[in-house]
């Protein structure tokens, strides 16, 4: 603070002033009079000036020293409110910090029971507690279990790890701790109303206690209890916000160590199923391999029995209805006109006997040739089936138009017609894309269709019809007769071996139930397929379709 100084107006007025009237005194003798008149006059005059100087120089003083007092007041609180920060700051650092710590030990593993020990001591050594312990919420049993602690030795760590609260004892005090919506802080717990209470408060010697719900996404997973027993220090309300931070880092944990325990009992679960069905599946395989190798056994033994007997049975037939035919034919070359001319010779009269005698012997020569050739084409129709099954038929590959196969199909089937007395129609479509297979093949396909409508039809007609497919890519060849039709029942097996539509029973077969099932595995070969229609007492359509043959 400067000192208190007069303004220059001030004193060169007082001095004019006094100069004047020294001036006027000092103009009348005697001299000494006036000199003494002037100090009379000019020392209380100055005096006066000296004190209003004085006066206003101490104001100016005071009025300086409240500034200067405000300014060091106001320095005062400056430093107070920034020593009061850095309290505040430094100790916000040291909750980040503790913080932090307890963020990675509840992250440093997924296994639960580490979890919880890991969060514990991070607990206790981070932030101002001595003691903790945490209990999780078991939702299928509706208890807080699962008890883990640290700070209270082996006796305290025992006593929490057998705790089953039930979670509708509210009276309990970490019932309501885990029923709460925030912190709670718990005093004279030794003296609680309540005495599972105070047992439980003198078993760990705590007397009050701070603690938070473990909540996450909504859920109370657990508690959370601290205490300063050890020290003697009271647990204070306002670290509360802090507890339940920490709470909700150790919830979080929880949950996602729960997850991830539970996908990997999954994982073990899905394991060990997964090795039990690859066990089954291996053993299954084993079987089926056993079975298949049986079967190919079985298929290759039955393959060898049919094609040797079929070949046993071929030479003696071929002779059986070779010979027959020659006897059927010296019978009515030779044996015949010989009876005749003897009679004439004889004069005889005709012998009834004789002649029915004769008629039954032809009758049942062609009986035998007939039947013979129907072994002979069952023996046929089994050795196709096996080379088709064994892959050894040969089949030709050529450009084959259908309509020629139809037509040598039918010429070959004219004279049946003509024995039947059944119409044969045909209606082939001009124009028709050609195909690519084995023209032998196809015509065998269209014969047994054909002779299987007539086996069905007994009288009436059969159509044969050859279209372009839908597409315009292939062909559709269809046989229709006006027979008995085949039975909704009977219509999945048709096509299957040794398959007769009907009563086998009471009925007489009328094949050798191996004709369709040449016939859809000659089309499939194609890359064809077949199939059926048909209507009881109405007749039956039997239709194939190929596709087209490749453009050159």
């Amino acid at each position: 603070m400067g000192s208190a100084r007069i303004r220059p107006i001030e004193l060169i007025v007082g001095i004019g002033g006094s100069l004047a009237v020294l001036a006027v005194l000092l103009a009348k003798p005697p001299w000494w009079e006036a000199l003494a008149i002037v100090l009379a006059t000019v020392l209380p005059a100055g005096l006066v000036l000296y004190g209003a100087s004085a006066a206003r120089r101490a104001r100016e003083a005071q009025a300086a020293e409240r500034e200067a007092q405000r300014q060091r007041e106001g320095l005062a609180r400056e430093a107070e409110e920034a020593s009061r920060s850095r309290a505040e700051l430094q100790g916000r650092l040291s909750e980040l910090v503790a913080l932090n710590e307890v963020a990675a030990a509840v992250s440093s593993t997924l296994e639960l029971e580490s979890l919880l020990d890991a969060a514990l001591a991070a607990i206790v050594g981070h932030l101002p507690f001595d003691r903790a312990l945490v209990l999780l919420v078991d939702e299928a049993a509706g208890v807080l279990t699962h008890g883990r602690s640290i700070g209270g030795g082996p006796e305290a760590q025992a006593l929490v790890a057998t705790v089953r609260l039930p979670l509708d004892q509210v009276d309990s005090t970490l019932v309501q701790l885990a029923l709460a919506d925030g912190p709670l802080v718990f005093r004279d717990v030794q003296d609680d109303a309540y005495e599972p209470n105070r047992a439980f408060a003198r078993a760990l010697d705590v007397t009050s206690f701070l603690g938070t719900p473990l909540e996450t996404k909504g859920r109370t997973v657990g508690v959370l209890a601290v205490d300063n027993r050890l020290s003697g220090r009271e647990v204070e309300r306002s670290i509360g916000p802090l507890l339940s931070t920490v709470g909700n880092l150790l919830a979080a944990a929880v949950e996602n160590a729960r997850l991830y325990g539970e996908i990997e009992d999954q994982n073990r679960e899905l394991e060990a199923r997964v090795a039990r069905r690859t066990a089954q599946l291996a053993e299954a395989t084993e079987e089926a391999q056993a079975a298949r190798a049986t079967a190919e056994a079985m298929s290759a033994t039955k393959s060898e029995f049919l094609a040797n007997v079929s070949h046993e049975l071929r030479t003696p037939l071929t002779s059986v209805i070779g010979f027959t035919k020659i006897v059927r034919r010296r019978l009515d070359d030779v044996v015949l006109p010989a009876l005749a001319g003897a009679r004439e010779t004889a004069a005889a009269p005709d012998d009834p006997r004789l002649e029915r005698a004769v008629r039954q012997v032809g009758d049942n020569l062609e009986i035998v040739v007939a039947e013979g050739e129907r072994l002979s084409a069952l023996i046929n129709d089994v050795l196709d089936l096996e080379k088709i099954e064994a892959g050894k038929m040969d089949f030709r590959h050529e450009r084959v138009h259908v309509g020629e196969v139809v037509e040598r199909a039918t010429a070959a089937t004219t004279a049946l017609f003509e024995t039947t007395g059944l119409e044969l129609q045909s209606d082939i479509a001009p124009d028709l894309p050609a195909i690519d297979g084995d023209p032998h093949r196809l015509v065998q396909v269209v014969i047994n269709l054909l002779s299987n409508a007539v086996k069905f039809t007994p009288s009436g007609s059969v159509t044969v019809r050859v279209v372009a497919g839908d597409d315009g890519a292939g062909v559709v060849v269809s046989v229709a007769d006006t027979g008995t039709g085949i039975a909704p029942e009977d219509q999945a097996r048709v096509f299957e071996q040794f398959a007769q539509a009907g009563d086998t029973l009471s009925e007489t077969p009328r094949g050798t139930g191996l004709g369709l099932s040449i016939c859809r595995e000659i089309v499939e070969h194609h890359g064809g397929r077949i199939w059926l229609e048909s209507e009881l007492g109405r007749g039956s359509t039997f239709s194939f379709s190929l596709p087209a043959a490749a453009e050159a």
